[in-house]
């Protein structure tokens, strides 16, 4: 789950879970020692592509929730604050916070 709210006068935060933040930074990191010049949501795209194609559903899901979110960075301007969701977390959009679930 990855989504921002994109009112142009309010345009965030971008809310992401945990593990696909996690996933996308090391995905990161790692583009970046290979000095791969492809941008992370792309290559995010192309992981959840073949995991698709090989029948992976649930693996294409995931890298779909990482892709999704590097380009929700790329989509909005620098200053815009990302909030990450731990297990058991919601953001609620009304207030503007993160709450835990009961």
């Amino acid at each position: 789950m990855v989504t921002y709210d994109d009112l142009e006068d309010d345009p965030g935060p971008v809310v992401v879970r945990r593990a696909a933040y996690d996933a996308a930074k090391k995905l990161e990191k790692q583009l970046k020692r290979q000095k791969v010049s492809d941008p992370a949501f792309v290559m995010a795209e192309k992981k959840m592509d073949d995991l698709r194609a090989a029948g992976k559903t649930d693996e294409a899901a995931f890298w779909k929730e990482v892709h999704d979110y590097l380009m929700s960075r790329e989509s909005v301007a620098a200053n815009v604050k990302t909030i990450v969701l731990d297990e058991g977390e919601t953001y609620n959009w009304n207030v503007g916070k993160v709450e835990r679930k009961s």
